[in-house]
């Protein structure tokens, strides 16, 4: 079945109807074609804000896949007359960059105060909270014991004082099934099943345990 034109309702549709992260990214796969015919390598031929919240949402959509030398491949098919001017494309681009290089700090402070459109928003917490999942899933395989500072660096819970451990911290990791060891102020990770991915923006997860501490920032 042929898709419909891309245009920007259209992809608003595409990223808040996809009922995996997989399916939006073959969505946007398949819609490459039809935005590869808005521009030339010296101009564009079409919607500037159309051409940046597809090529951003798909770069997205390769993050949330876990596909990042791919995404890494996508930024050289990108409009490059409007990679080089656009803030939100900029913005996804130091994202990548930020994950690239495992620099957790920076990925939670990128997703969550730089500004994004509104069509993008959705996929932006939806990305956070995947990563933060992500995140929790590695340092449980990695860490027998951790200092609840470091957790909290590593899931974006932060600043959280090395001295006295904010209680909110440590009744978040341990409802996700960590032991608290008291005399050793240690958190001890255990790896706990956890659900298929999520459909789309929906808080969970880690988010949950933002919720429960509340807004520390990145």
């Amino acid at each position: 079945m042929a898709l419909p034109p891309l245009s920007m309702d259209q992809l608003s549709q595409v990223l808040s109807s996809a009922p995996t992260y997989s399916a939006l990214y073959d969505t946007l796969f398949e819609y490459e074609s039809q935005a590869c015919l808005l521009f030339t390598d010296n101009q564009l031929k079409g919607d500037p804000e159309l051409l940046s919240a597809f090529y951003s949402s798909f770069l997205i959509s390769h993050l949330l896949t876990d596909q990042i030398n791919e995404a890494r491949m996508l930024t050289h098919r990108m409009p490059p007359s409007l990679v080089k001017d656009d803030p939100t494309l900029q913005n996804c681009l130091t994202l990548l960059r930020a994950v690239w290089q495992n620099n957790h700090a920076q990925v939670y402070k990128i997703l969550r105060e730089l500004p994004w459109p509104d069509v993008l928003k959705g996929v932006v917490q939806s990305y956070e909270a995947y990563f933060q999942d992500k995140t929790f899933k590695e340092v449980s395989r990695a860490y027998e014991a951790i200092r609840p500072a470091t957790a909290a660096a590593y899931l974006g819970l932060g600043p959280v004082s090395a001295e006295e451990p904010d209680p909110a911290v440590i009744n978040a990791f341990t409802a996700r099934g960590w032991d608290w060891d008291e005399k050793t102020k240690l958190l001890r990770p255990k790896v706990v099943a956890t659900p298929p991915e999520p459909a789309g923006p929906k808080s969970n997860g880690m988010s949950q345990i933002v919720g429960l501490i509340g807004n520390y920032g990145g």
